[in-house]
């Protein structure tokens, strides 16, 4: 069969716990993969005994159940349907088979579990049908001034000709894209008749860009205006043919407009002289007057003189004029930590409660691009918070909010796409020209989905992933640099040990990690609809402009191999007092494990507390004895990856010598005790580490047994267990990982293996 590798790894798990069940799970069948592929079905038989009750279902004694598998498991969740519809009409039961294992999988699963945590959600299922207890009774059911005369106005946002004061004068056009009724944008300045073609809503209006000053004040008639023209070299003569071409092709009764500029203005001190600028514009009856002349005047030089002599009656109209060129202006939010999005290009994953605001936070901060990605739908309910409208429901929520965006009239270029960003996070990756990657969309599914892209690769940008508590009470934001080694999934959890362990009782760190009981899910339609957080849209814009800041200033901050986490609880709550909670990771070291290629990732805590073990023995004992201890940390299959947190010296029952260590277990309950209860689960006893103080890090043979004898002699034995080798620890130890599977070992007879593990601790 072709099979993915989660698969693999699936049926792997599967294995495992057929085989610790005692029969209570077994094969009815091989398991069969699916035409199309999508999914691996196991048929399985599940003992109910331990199930039934007077009360609930009347399962029979052995329930004929389906398991799927997608090909993306662990990152997509597996579905269980009894093989038969005799449950038809029960809760939680849907089609008659579709056994409802979760609210939410997008947050009750997780990959890391696998297998594991998926039948003990089964148990936990199967314990609640037999008592009837599925649906409990309190839950639901599933410069110069220039008077405006004119009601027309002129937007600037472009950067003019370069003018060189006491040089001769520009003459030519002023491309304009008319936004309203009385509203023109210069979108471009070109050489006088270019003959290019206009597009829709498109004008073209002359300009004079001067090389010499005009006077502080701009005269009311145009009489006034052509002397001072003529003043600063530009004559009649030059001005005709500007008209000329303006209102000869001009509609009659439409207005036409001259835009006029000179070295007046500049954007700071000591800063190069620009252009400052005004329009001018000739209303109907001028535009009329003008069209008369050009019509029935064949000589020019006539011409000239009748257009002159029409001006010394006629009266300017100066337009309203707004200036947003970079040249002259300065950004009302330049030196502010968002400035720096200014000409970068952005991915915005989610476009939510916390994703819509940060979308308008990028365009309005100058972004060159902007990509959002969302599949979501609006939703009547979601109004109260999101930056929606009435008309958008029922529409994709990336197409409708790059729409209000692109309103804006901003210079950012937006484009969106619809697409589930789980399993096509790829797909949003591949065009790899962003400057700055963001999360938004609080979803496990998705945080998954990237670190399981850094596994095999990496993101040449800071990643930034914003969230909120149950409550909105607190909010987090997590950067992770370019050369970090993980992703947001291990960050979180590199966040929670420390926090947990330094401020467990901090508001922020019991909203994010709470117990089980204070878990309560909220559905805003009763019923089977996915659990979301309670939070107005005020809270929200203020948390997206909050995490958005303080990412940045993380940014400028943190070196590229480094990474953060900041938990804020807000000013407006109770919580407020606790203050922020912030914590940079730095100084992970990256390595491969032997046997199954497993990526290790140690702490800086870890090496050290290694180094002073093999340091402490050398000098208490001697360089070339043996030594070991514990290793603590988390073993990832979904991910591949084993992060080492710490390590312990020897127990105080250990054996060693210049030749062997044997590790003891006194201290060893107590010690994974602690460290769990310190990093709230996250963290506990993964393998053992020892020391060759002569020789390579290899496993020898006593090695290899000691691994067999725990992980399939002890009673309760591990799933897994990591071997940490430092060689040539007398001199210039090297670090050699192993990770030994229970499948690993093969027990061919119980007999030998017995005897020569007694032959080895005799």
């Amino acid at each position: 069969m072709d099979l993915t590798d989660g698969q693999v790894l699936a049926l792997s798990q599967l294995h495992d716990i057929i085989d610790a069940s005692n029969g209570a799970l077994s094969f009815r069948a091989e398991p069969v993969l699916f035409k199309d592929q999508s999914h691996l079905r196991c048929d399985l038989s599940l003992a109910t005994r331990v199930y039934r009750t007077d009360a609930g279902f009347r399962f029979r004694h052995r329930e004929p159940v389906q398991l799927l598998l997608p090909r993306r498991f662990p990152f997509e969740v597996p579905s269980l349907f009894f093989a038969h519809s005799r449950y038809i009409g029960e809760p939680h039961v849907q089609w008659g088979r579709y056994i409802c294992l979760y609210q939410s999988s997008e947050t009750e699963w997780s990959p890391k579990g696998g297998l594991y945590d998926f039948f003990e959600r089964v148990d936990q299922w199967m314990i609640a049908a037999g008592k009837g207890e599925l649906d409990a009774d309190d839950a639901p059911l599933h410069p110069p001034v220039a008077y405006s005369t004119s009601d027309t106005t002129f937007v600037f946002p472009v950067d003019t000709p370069n003018v060189p004061k006491g040089g001769a004068p520009w003459i030519g056009e002023a491309l304009l894209t008319q936004k309203r009724k009385g509203r023109f944008d210069v979108k471009e300045w070109r050489e006088l008749g270019s003959g290019e073609p206009l597009g829709e809503n498109e004008k073209i209006a002359a300009a004079i860009l001067l090389g010499q000053d005009l006077p502080m004040e701009y005269p009311s008639t145009v009489d006034g205006l052509l002397g001072t023209l003529d003043a600063a070299g530009v004559t009649m003569d030059i001005i005709y043919p500007c008209l000329r071409d303006l209102a000869g092709p001009a509609d009659r009764d439409a207005n036409i407009h001259l835009i006029i500029g000179a070295p007046m203005r500049r954007k700071e001190a000591g800063g190069p002289i620009r252009q400052h600028l005004t329009a001018w514009e000739i209303d109907t009856d001028a535009v009329n007057a003008l069209k008369d002349i050009i019509e029935e005047v064949t000589d020019q030089s006539d011409a000239i003189k009748a257009v002159a002599k029409w001006m010394v009656t006629a009266e300017t109209l100066w337009c309203r004029k707004f200036e947003a060129r970079p040249e002259v202006t300065n950004r009302r939010d330049v030196g502010t930590s968002i400035n720096m999005l200014t000409g970068k290009r952005v991915l915005l994953l989610g476009c939510g409660a916390l994703g819509s605001p940060i979308a308008e936070h990028i365009v309005r901060a100058g972004a060159t691009e902007l990509e959002i990605v969302d599949n979501g739908v609006v939703s009547p309910g979601i109004l109260v918070r999101q930056s929606f409208a009435d008309s958008d429901v029922g529409y994709s929520k990336s197409q409708q909010l790059a729409r209000s965006l692109i309103a804006l009239g901003l210079s950012t270029a937006i484009t969106s796409k619809t697409y589930n960003l789980a399993p096509q996070l790829d797909e949003a990756l591949a065009d790899g020209s962003f400057d700055l990657i963001i999360n938004a969309t609080a979803s496990a599914s998705v945080a998954h989905s990237l670190e399981s892209t850094l596994r095999n690769s990496s993101l040449t940008v800071p990643l930034i992933s914003v969230s909120v508590s149950g409550a909105a009470q607190c909010g987090s934001v997590i950067v992770k640099m370019p050369e970090f080694p993980f992703g947001i999934i291990g960050i979180d959890r590199s966040s929670k040990i420390r926090f947990m362990k330094d401020k467990i009782n901090h508001a922020a760190v019991r909203a994010f990690w709470p117990k089980p009981a204070d878990r309560v899910p909220f559905q805003p339609e009763p019923g089977c609809s996915s659990p979301t957080f309670r939070a107005s849209a005020s809270d929200m814009s203020a948390h997206a402009g909050m995490l958005l800041n303080l990412a940045f200033r993380r940014i400028a901050e943190l070196r590229r191999d480094a990474a953060s986490c900041d938990l804020i609880p807000a000013v407006w709550t109770d919580h407020a007092s606790d203050g922020a909670l912030g914590s940079v990771f730095s100084g992970i070291s990256v390595t491969r494990e032997i046997n199954h290629n497993y990526q290790v990732l140690e702490t800086r805590i870890a090496k050290q507390d290694l180094a002073n073990h093999v340091r402490q023995n050398a000098r208490k004992i001697s360089a070339n004895v043996e030594t070991g201890g514990l290793l603590f940390g988390e073993i990832d299959e979904a991910h591949r990856r084993i992060y080492v947190d710490g390590a312990s010296g020897p127990p105080s029952d250990s054996v060693a010598n210049e030749t062997k260590f044997e590790c003891g277990t006194k201290e060893t309950r107590e010690w994974n005790e602690k460290r769990k209860r310190q990093s709230g689960g996250s963290s506990r006893f993964i393998g053992l580490w020892h020391t060759h103080p002569v020789s390579q890090g290899r496993p020898s043979d006593e090695d290899l047994l000691a691994m067999a004898k725990l992980l399939r002699v002890q009673a309760n034995p591990p799933r897994h267990v990591v071997m940490l080798i430092v060689g040539h620890s007398a001199a210039r130890p090297t670090y050699s990982y192993y990770l030994f599977k229970r499948r690993d070992i093969m027990i061919v007879s119980t007999e030998e293996f017995e005897q020569l593990i007694g032959s080895v601790d005799a």
